[in-house]
């Protein structure tokens, strides 16, 4: 601190020597070599290495609608921009000073904004070799950008003695190997590096970890956030940049994306929270990226995939909170995969937008939104999805024709409690297949479906489960005899199933859960044997029995919660504890320590959002239907023999 305060009161110092003796100037524009004149502000020089061109002390006050205070162009002469106070530099695609295809160019002891006075600083483009040194930044927005298609366009000596609301700034560029750790700044840039561990640091209202041209490397544990409603970057971005792993970090309050992927391919995207974000994570034109085990919280859109990406998968992620408009937003992207998802509160819980086409989405749960799907792609496979308690289970958004909704795949997906409707298409939509779905419960309109003809029901003599049919099997086959009938064209269901039994291969994210037959002492001695999932990740806890039809839940195995370690449950805003919150029907649950002896138990009642815990450590949980623990006789001296995975 006593460095930077040193390093400001030097700056301050020169450039007040500078401004006295130079005075204002306008706003100075320089769209080549022959542009450097007097009236440009340059008070000496001829260009040469050994005597660049100089503008230097101007006081510059940047005029409401003029977008940059010194703009400097398309020059390969020598020149240094010293002393200058800028301000004013107010508009959002703007900078005080932009540098755009330009070489050994050097600026230095310049003062660019006060306190809520400029949006952006410096922004360098398509740049090599430029130094920056000895600067004073107070910026609303952006302080340093550098842009460039190539990793020698990063190549520029900044250094820390530029200082961004009141931070220095870190720059590191081509390094191999090193760890950077420990930094608390506004801005931390690593360009054209590999093999780097990039770890424990802390970057607050700025400009973010940006990282170009990076392989290979460790992005993990770090934290980027707005203490204040500045207009921040991302929190991580991510460009040209191949082969990374970036975990375990908090990203939140960011104005715009928590992480950001663009031009980046192969990274590793993991066990990161981000929270409160404008986006929770973007990728756009970046293939073949593994997005895993993240928390995606209360961000507007919670991950888009965009800008014709492709190979990526999308797994095992929790989204949700009801700030959350897209849960995951597919947007002209082809070939990706969305799988074992938690999808809570979202309004609309997964879109496929425009030209998102040949996508997966896969055993995914989508619980409680206003829309579980909306669809404007073509040719996609929705596939095992639980799509429980929206408005509507999946909309087909009206194109007026452009473009045509079509050869989108439904199968073995269950849909329940949905109020409105399960699915409702629409006159652009056409040739898209539905077997083996299964639709539960009442909607208020009465009408389940809706189509107006153009879509097909039955697929390779397979239809869907309809829970109110009440047609015959006179044959025995399991498809019932009379077709549903499909308002308002008339289409038919020529083969509905009569049992839901498949149903259960279709539960989202429960579905893919482990079964395994545990054993429990009870109170009297007794062993008894219960089937349960057993979740042991994240996601999987967090879905638990989350939008389960009820009239699946008979006979049903129970659900074994296990954190691996032991946690504390209790009362408080970090405890363990669980909730009933989109569960339909009362459960119970049962806890158990590290070592499988019983601490204790409750009922949880249906829907509830109290939280149901124990004020002990416990390792497992188990939930059951209701009445099964009295029935079973599991109580205070009972004990868990502990699952082995065999």
């Amino acid at each position: 601190m006593k460095r930077t305060f040193f390093l400001f009161l030097l700056g301050v110092l020169f450039i007040a020597s500078i401004v006295a003796a130079s005075g204002s100037h306008d706003p100075i524009t320089i769209l080549g070599n022959g542009d450097f004149t007097a009236e440009n502000g340059v008070i000496s020089g001829s260009g040469t290495v050994e005597d660049p061109y100089l503008i230097a002390g101007w006081e510059i006050d940047v005029p409401n609608g003029t977008p940059y205070g010194i703009k400097v162009e398309n020059a390969s002469v020598s020149f240094i921009l010293r002393g200058l106070v800028i301000r004013g530099a107010m508009e959002a695609q703007g900078a005080a000073i932009r540098l755009g295809f330009v070489s050994a160019a050097t600026i230095e002891d310049c003062m660019i904004g006060t306190i809520a006075n400029s949006v952006n600083g410096i922004e360098i483009s398509s740049s090599t070799d430029v130094t920056v040194r000895r600067n004073v930044l107070y910026v609303l927005g952006r302080g340093l950008r550098v842009i460039g298609e190539s990793a020698q366009e990063y190549r520029h000596e900044i250094d820390e003695t530029n200082i961004l609301n009141d931070y220095p700034i870190y720059y590191i560029y081509g390094k191999d190997g090193e760890t950077v750790s420990g930094i608390h700044s506004s801005n931390l840039t690593v360009a054209a590096s590999r093999n780097m561990t990039i770890t424990k640091n802390e970057i607050v209202c700025g400009d973010g970890m940006q990282l170009a041209f990076v392989e290979d490397s460790l992005i993990s544990r770090n934290t980027v956030h707005r203490l204040e409603p500045t207009l921040s970057e991302h929190g991580i971005s991510l460009y040209r940049s191949t082969g990374n792993t970036v975990s375990d970090n908090m990203l939140k309050n960011n104005r715009r994306a928590g992480m950001h992927l663009w031009l980046s391919s192969g990274n590793s995207i993991l066990n990161n929270q981000l929270l409160a974000n404008d986006y929770g994570l973007i990728i756009a034109a970046s293939d073949d990226n593994r997005v895993y085990d993240n928390v995606v919280a209360a961000n507007p859109t919670g991950i888009e995939i965009s800008a014709g990406s492709t190979g990526n998968e999308v797994a095992m992620n929790i989204v949700h909170h009801e700030n959350t408009k897209y849960g995951i937003a597919i947007e002209q992207a082809v070939g990706n995969r969305v799988e074992k998802n938690a999808i809570v509160q979202s309004e609309i819980g997964i879109l496929l937008s425009t030209q998102a086409y040949n996508n997966t989405i896969l055993a995914n749960t989508i619980v409680g939104g206003a829309y579980g799907m909306l669809i404007v792609g073509s040719n996609n496979e929705i596939a095992r999805n639980l799509i429980a308690q929206n408005s509507d289970g999946v909309l087909f958004r009206p194109t007026f024709g452009k473009p045509v909704i079509r050869g989108n795949t439904f199968y073995n997906n269950v849909f329940t409690d949905n109020s409105h409707r399960h699915i409702s298409f629409n006159d652009d939509s056409e040739g898209n297949r539905l077997y083996r779905n299964f639709f539960l419960g009442a909607v208020i309109s009465n009408v389940r479906v809706y189509d107006p003809g153009r879509n097909t029901w039955t697929v390779s003599g397979e239809g869907n489960f309809w829970e109110d049919y009440d047609g015959c099997d006179a044959d025995g086959d399991g498809f019932g005899d009379d077709p549903v009938l499909v308002l308002p064209a008339g289409v038919n269901d020529t083969a509905p199933l009569l049992s839901p039994t498949g149903a259960i291969s279709g539960l989202g994210v429960l579905s893919t859960l482990e079964e395994r037959v545990l054993a429990v002492l009870t109170e009297g001695g007794d062993k008894v044997q219960i089937a349960a999932l057993i979740a042991d990740e994240g996601y999987e806890r967090f879905v638990g029995f989350r939008g389960f039809p009820a009239l699946l839940i008979e006979d049903f195995p129970g659900i074994l919660f296990d954190y691996g370690e032991e946690v504390q449950g209790g009362p408080g805003p970090t405890d363990k504890a669980f909730t009933m919150e989109k569960v339909p029907f009362p459960l119970d649950i049962a806890f158990f320590d590290g070592s499988g002896a019983f601490v204790g138990s409750t009922t949880m009642e249906a829907d509830s959002s109290d939280r149901y815990t124990v004020n002990s450590l416990f390792q497992y949980a188990l939930e059951l239907q209701s009445g099964s623990l009295s029935a079973w006789g599991i109580g205070a001296d009972s004990r868990l023999l502990l699952p082995t995975g065999d």
